[in-house]
């Protein structure tokens, strides 16, 4: 065997392992991601309010609603005030919803028992994603609800601790919905702090200049699932998260922005860019004493 042989053998040999690793490893390699975040006029009741983000869950074959048991595990062990499942329940094709339509309702049935073991002090909340419009939103959002889960479409509710306010928001998919330039806190005071909860980061192009947000929380892009070396992810489909930028704290011009990278795939291939469960914790601003 001459040496361009070896080194080409060797090379197919590299390929097929980081191929074999990105379609049946990678996907598995579910990852823990904490973000804190100081919030103007946010009470110290609320220091610490713990947000755990489950996005794009894909229940699917693969990984297997194992992945999706571990994601809800690690989300339990939080002791979360809030649950938030940024949409994207089951695997369905736009082009081909009647045929792709069992294998999300094989998905909702095997998803449904873990979504509704999972326990909040302040509950579960979701908002619907694209692939739940391909399937059917009404259908997604009523199992949702009989899971004792609250789905927001524009929508919003207050929680309260000892008086103090804070707002937790729902947007309707950014392409497949409903837009709302009130990122669903029309009927909340301005001067409550309010986390926007959206599937799509492109949600907040739609917002109007005027409106107060905290802070916004979103999935969908997946990270780009394949993150190369300084080319950065290639397919994000979103305007606002750039090829540098696919996952985590996005910049904008407009609101704090984290984008989770999700827990499942629509199809399963990583690289570079491993499946997470999102940990937000809200901080409030401590007044610093003053001396005269």
């Amino acid at each position: 065997m001459s040496a361009f042989e070896v080194v080409s053998f060797a090379l197919a040999i590299l390929v097929c392992a980081f191929a074999l690793h990105a379609v049946f490893l990678a996907p598995r390699e579910l990852r823990t991601t904490h973000a804190e975040v100081v919030i103007p006029g946010l009470s110290p009741e609320f220091d610490g309010y713990t947000i755990v983000v489950l996005s794009d869950l894909h229940q699917a074959t693969l990984p297997g609603v194992s992945h999706s048991r571990r994601a809800a595990r690690i989300a339990q062990s939080f002791d979360p005030d809030l649950i938030a499942l940024t949409g994207d329940f089951g695997v369905s094709f736009h082009h081909s919803a009647a045929a792709s339509a069992p294998f999300y309702r094989s998905g909702m049935r095997t998803l449904g028992p873990v979504i509704a073991d999972l326990t909040a002090r302040d509950g579960v909340v979701a908002v619907l994603g694209n692939h739940d419009y391909y399937y059917d939103a009404s259908t997604v959002a009523e199992w949702l609800t009989s899971l004792q889960v609250k789905v927001l479409v524009n929508d919003a509710f207050i929680v309260e601790r000892k008086g103090a306010q804070l707002a937790i928001a729902g947007v309707d998919d950014t392409v497949e919905g409903t837009r709302d330039s009130e990122g669903g806190c029309g009927a909340i005071p301005a001067q409550v702090p309010r986390v926007i909860l959206a599937h799509n980061p492109d949600a907040i192009l739609h917002f109007s200049a005027e409106l107060p947000v905290s802070l916004v929380l979103a999935g969908h892009t997946h990270g780009g699932q394949v993150n190369l070396p300084l080319v950065g992810a290639l397919v994000r489909h979103s305007r606002v998260c750039r090829a540098s930028h696919p996952r985590g704290w996005v910049p904008n011009d407009r609101v704090p922005l984290f984008v989770s990278a999700g827990v499942g795939s629509q199809i399963p291939l990583r690289f570079r860019c491993p499946p997470e469960v999102v940990v937000v914790r809200l901080k409030s601003i401590v007044p610093q004493p003053t001396f005269s």
